[in-house]
């Protein structure tokens, strides 16, 4: 589009002209142009001579409504097939230069216009405020992302997210504000600027009879293409409409179909909780709630994103270039996510939606979503908008995971893999088995959950200079679940044994000794709560802009679990248990050349799954109650509360001069604080009450009662082979319910029913009883921060600079405590009580204080309206984990000889933020007839001060024997046993610090268009692809041996954990006359957990899933109504396999190539939804 507007061509525009260009060079008027248009509506023909001519068509939009053009084919000039084209119309052109051309009505003049024109110009000396905002014609709603312009001056904005605009020094007189708009017409208005006032100036887009389409993928694109082409970084943009066109419920799973972004999925359910940027985890990532920075809950600070449901969003921004401006800690990124406010919705709106989902095996469960928002403007400047959103979830689900032993047998000399030197490499042997199978567990999970989320957003324009936002929202999840795991295994031995396979060689070898079952059942009744308070305010005054904040934000976790574990006998005749077709075995070279069993135990099921190989009499053993004693019923308590408070005020000055824009300056200061009920490091597994079997009294389940196990044939999951007993929820509670009786004996019976210890640690001192089980803990952080920021205009060249100061001040509270186990017979430590007394047992606080200077420029170079390419350098930051700034400090010795050692384990409140210093590259073309855009980036990220947190000699063998010795000076006299140490004792301390670094680098491209160049139904058409490609080389601290046998700390370069290095999204949809259609396929690579000296690594294999949505929107009954149908997962059956983990040699860095999967997951496969949404 030619954004230059000639003297004689703003007559037009006063009159409300729009403007239809494709850039190009100029061409001459005369030239020979071959052209096809058929006879058709005007506007569709007008257009399609815009794009073959490369000329601008300026006229206004009425103009032409209800108008047809004759059909225009053969070679002609531009003007000739213009002249015919409007043969009959009404309409006439004028020629303004070489590349434009006006329409009028026939007879129409245009010297009056013209003359106006002129008297603007030469008004054009002082100067006065301006300011309006810019909306739909056909809807009414805000258009934020347009681009504003006065004619014949340089001056330019963009409308906020409240479609405003401001001026601070527009010239006086009649002024033609031109706005553009991806995908619409450009649109013109006279505006007067008198001096004096603050003068407004309303523009709409379009015209109500203009075929705009209201709601769908089309609008939703609109505005987010709209905004992420005139901001000043790079970022994608997910308008409220283009959420609810992806099938999906929550804000995680519906940007995982934004380039950059890969999904995380929750290890019990499988659906979407969190999401990694550009290679970085959800650990790294800043998400914002309307403004406020969300907090965790515990130890994390990841934020769950399941629990913010798609309907309650108006729209998600992830932001992958920080400004200065922008919070620094966002290595991945800042996701900004926000909520309509008050004086979004117009006059008056009142929505609601119903859906279902259920699987198409409906055992799996089903779930329900009602969501509803009334809005009204009290005033034209005061409105108000509530919105309640209710989900009710009822699932039941499988795992499926593995023990085993890798590999089962070891090099020549070794009896643990842990003492076997990192220069070995893996497999060992390779003529070997590498995995024996030792145990399956399947675990059936049952879940009811209900969701609440509420907001109440008030909105005040008090003047066209201060606009006020207050938001208040909170989020209720509110759950129950059950899991019963029953674990088929083997209990194991290692022998020193010849090895057939090697030709006799005597090796280590893990054999199957005996076959033991376990059942386990754990409940949850947790509920988390989140609430934030957020109140913004912006002011203009002249050429001062002064943006203003003030927030609170809140998240508690809290809830009990119960546990219970039973343990069922041991049966060694393996011969009898073990299905014959499978067992194997080997002589042993003991003098009775005792068969060993070394495999057979499991084969492979439905997609590799392994099931127990057993005979009839073995499983008979499996599904017996008597066979199985209760080991210990736990209580565990959950109580993680974090607050926040947040104050920030920022002011920009819009100065005068013609290459500086603006200079910002801002400060803002937060404060939060974290609690635990237990140790922070775990406090999800913290006792309070405990059940635990007295040994020797074994106690079946008949003694509660001999029908609590239920059997489940889990054909579900595709195994129907045998019968698993599990125990459900209402045979645990009959468990607790009994339990307090046999706690004591009662005399007046033969039977002895003192069988379990209780202990109630809810009761205990954490110093003086016990193990400190329940120990609270407290983390609090406060910061400050300040910025410059900068924009300079050169141009087409514009360029953020500036740089940002942080400072964050830690305390933490928690306990320090002592453990040594004895040179003693059997497992002997010493009493707590002996470390109380010396006062070694004591509540401590550790402090530390951290400053980061985080630089920002940022550059978007714009030689076309249509085309931006960006080139930025930034830094960023990753704050450490909460476990690695206050966890219990402890001293753990080993005075055994041969087994000496000292262990300090302790925190590290000076911890430094990592830090990424990033590089981004972004070049993308905005299609200037319809919404979309073609782009492709490159952005490289090199990583310091990353965490580690190995166990390796940190210090030299003197500097932690004497700080233990510090330690235990209080005992030096009364204990001196505690105090001497073997010979041989290691001293090691497991502290975290900052690593070397890494670097991350990596591609995205991105597609998004109308097909409406192709002809008939194919127009309807849109496609959206991307893909992203993400590499890294991060040095991983692992703990190793070396061939000296010494404990080593290695450096494995490897990629961060969660980094998928490919990730990409197909998508195809429809729309016309109210319908629409979307099919979409997303895929996403293997990502790793855990890594190994062996490339024995811990591996998320790859994921992908196709979805497809259909819905039909039609007006009735005063309202418009959408019905909507969706499928999610459509390319998994329910007895499909979701391997979750596996142990893989992929990204290791040896020859060998295997994978022994570790964890599978049955959650239904296939779901559908259907709803209907009426909005009034």
């Amino acid at each position: 589009m030619h954004t230059g507007i000639s003297t004689s061509l703003q007559a037009a525009m006063l009159v409300g002209a729009a403007q239809i260009a494709i850039a190009a060079p100029l061409h001459a008027q005369e030239r020979q142009v071959d052209f096809d248009i058929p006879a058709q509506e005007l506007s569709k023909s007008l257009r399609e001579f815009a794009a073959i001519t490369d000329m601008d068509l300026l006229y206004p939009p009425q103009l032409v409504e209800n108008r047809q053009a004759r059909a225009v084919k053969g070679a002609m000039t531009p003007t000739a097939a213009l002249r015919e084209m409007l043969r009959g119309s009404g309409l006439a052109f004028d020629v303004n230069g070489d590349d434009a051309v006006t329409l009028r009505a026939v007879g129409a003049s245009r010297s009056q216009a013209e003359r106006g024109d002129e008297d603007a110009a030469n008004s054009m000396v002082a100067t006065a405020p301006l300011s309006g905002i810019v909306r739909n014609a056909a809807t009414g709603s805000v258009l934020p992302g347009a681009n504003v312009r006065i004619a014949g001056t340089p001056l330019r904005t963009v409308t906020d997210d409240r479609g405003q605009y401001n001026f601070p020094a527009a010239p006086q007189g009649t002024q033609t504000v031109v706005v553009e708009y991806l995908g619409q017409v450009p649109q013109v208005a006279s505006v007067s600027v008198a001096p004096g006032v603050r003068n407004t100036g309303d523009v709409s887009v379009g015209s109500s009879s203009d075929e705009i389409v209201v709601l769908g993928y089309r609008s939703a694109i609109q505005v987010a293409l709209n905004q992420q082409k005139n901001a000043d970084n790079n970022s994608t943009v997910v308008a409220s409409d283009l959420l609810g066109g992806f099938p999906a419920e929550t804000v995680s799973e519906a940007l995982r179909r934004v380039p950059g972004v890969a999904f995380g999925r929750d290890a019990d359910t499988g659906e979407g909780s969190r999401i990694t940027v550009r290679g970085f985890s959800s650990e790294a990532i800043n998400v914002q709630l309307n403004g406020l920075d969300l907090q965790g809950t515990g130890y994390e600070r990841t934020i769950d994103l399941s629990g913010f449901l798609a309907d309650n969003i108006s729209q998600v921004t992830v932001h992958k270039s920080l400004l200065p401006s922008h919070e620094s800690t966002g290595s991945g990124g800042l996701v900004e996510i926000e909520t309509k406010s008050g004086l979004d919705y117009g006059d008056f709106a009142f929505n609601v939606s119903v859906e279902g989902e259920s699987n198409f095996d409906r055992d799996f469960g089903e779930e329900y979503q009602i969501n509803g928002t009334i809005a009204k403007e009290l005033t034209p400047s005061f409105g108000i908008a509530a919105t309640l959103q209710y989900r009710n979830t009822d699932r039941l689900n499988y795992d499926v995971s593995i023990l085993d032993t890798v590999p089962p047998v070891l090099p020549e000399g070794y009896t643990s893999i842990f003492f076997v030197p990192a220069s070995f490499e893996f497999p060992f042997d390779p003529g070997l088995d590498q995995q024996l199978v030792t145990s399956t567990s399947y675990l059936r999970r049952e879940r009811a959950e209900e969701a609440f989320v509420g907001s109440l957003n008030l909105a005040w324009d008090i003047a066209s200079h201060t606009r006020l936002r207050l938001d208040l929202q909170r989020n209720v999840r509110d759950s129950e679940g059950s899991d019963s795991r029953t674990a088929i295994g083997f209990l194991t031995s290692s022998l020193d044994m010849p090895i057939p396979e090697l030709d006799g060689e005597v090796r280590r070898r893990t054999t199957l000794r005996a076959l033991r079952p376990s059942i386990a059942f754990r409940s949850t009744d947790q509920k988390f709560t989140s609430d934030t308070i957020s109140f913004r305010g912006d002011t203009d005054i002249g050429r001062w802009e002064f943006e203003y904040k003030l927030g609170y934000s809140k998240a508690r976790q809290e809830g009990s679990n119960t546990a219970i574990t039973l343990l069922g006998n041991s049966f060694t005749n393996l011969e009898d248990l073990i299905d014959p077709a499978t067992l194997r075995t080997a002589p042993d070279d003991d003098a009775a050349q005792t068969e060993r069993v070394i495999a057979g135990g499991f084969v492979p099921g439905p997609d590799g799954l392994p099931l127990p190989s057993l005979t009839a009499e073995g499983f008979a053993l499996i599904g017996d109650p008597g066979q199985y004693n209760l080991f210990s019923a736990i209580t565990n308590p959950i109580d993680s509360p974090s607050e926040s408070y947040i104050g920030e005020f920022q002011a920009r000055y819009n100065t005068p001069l013609g290459f500086l824009e603006y200079v910002e300056l801002g400060g803002k200061y937060d404060s939060s604080k974290r609690q635990t009920v237990g140790n922070v490091t775990n406090p999800r597994n913290v006792t309070s009450q405990r059940y635990l079997r007295i040994t020797g009294a074994d106690s079946d389940l008949a003694l509660f009662d001999p029908n609590l196990l239920g059997a489940d044939d889990i054909s579900l999951i595709g195994v129907d082979a045998f019968d698993l007993p599990y125990l459900s929820a209402g045979g645990a509670r009959t468990i607790f319910d009994i339990l307090p009786g046999y706690t004591e004996d009662d005399p007046a019976t033969a039977f002895n029913e003192e069988r379990f210890t209780f202990t109630d640690f809810t009761q205990l001192d954490p110093i003086a009883d016990g193990s400190g089980n329940l120990v609270p803990t407290e983390t609090t952080e406060d910061n400050w921060a300040a910025y410059l920021e900068s924009k300079l205009v050169f141009g087409d060249l514009s360029v953020i600079a500036g740089v940002r100061y942080e400072r964050e001040k830690r305390n933490g509270f928690t306990i320090s405590s002592p453990s040594v186990r004895l040179d003693e017979p059997g497992f002997r430590t010493e009493d707590r009580e002996t470390f109380v007394q010396a006062g070694l047992v004591r509540f401590a606080n550790t402090g530390g204080t951290v400053d980061t200077w985080t630089p920002s420029f940022l550059a978007t170079y714009r030689p076309h309206p249509n085309i931006a390419a960006r080139l930025g350098y930034f830094r960023s930051t990753v704050n450490p984990d909460f476990r690695l700034l206050n966890r219990n400090t402890q001293y753990s010795v080993d005075l055994r000889p041969g087994f000496g050692r000292v262990t300090i384990l302790e925190a590290n409140p000076d911890l430094k933020p990592s830090t990424t210093d990033n590089i981004d590259l972004d070049l993308a073309y905005y299609f200037d007839d319809t919404p979309g855009l073609v782009r492709a980036g490159f952005f490289y990220k090199k990583i310091n001060n990353n965490f580690t947190n190995v166990n390796f000699t940190a210090v030299d063998d003197d500097g932690v024997r004497q700080r233990f010795l510090d330690e235990f000076a209080p005992l030096a006299e009364s204990r001196p046993d505690l105090l001497a140490l073997p010979e041989d004792t290691e001293f090691l301390v497991n502290r975290p610090t900052n690593g070397e670094g890494g670097t991350i680098w990596g591609l995205e491209f991105e597609l998004i268009r109308r097909l409406d160049f192709l002809p008939g139904f194919l127009s309807d058409f849109g496609v959206l692809a991307n893909a992203t490609y993400t590499n890294g080389d991060f040095p991983t601290l692992v703990s190793a041996r070396s061939d000296d046998n010494e404990i080593i700390q290695l450096s494995l370069d490897r990629p961060l954990r969660d980094q998928a290095r490919w990730v990409y999204n197909l998508s195809l949809d429809y729309d016309r006359d109210g319908f629409q259609g979307r099919v979409i396929y997303t895929s996403q690579s293997a990502t790793v957990d855990a890594f190994d000296e062996f490339n024995l690594n811990t591996v998320v294999p790859s994921y992908d899933t196709l979805d497809a949505r259909v819905s039909y929107t039609f007006e009735n009954l005063g309202g418009l109504w959408t019905i909507f149908l969706e499928g999610d997962d459509l390319l998994r059956d329910a007895k499909d396999a979701d391997i979750r983990s596996t142990t893989s040699s992929q990204f290791g860095d040896g020859t060998a190539v295997f994978s022994y999967p570790q964890a599978y997951q049955f959650n239904g496969g296939r779901t559908v939804t259907m709803g209907v949404r009426a909005r009034f």
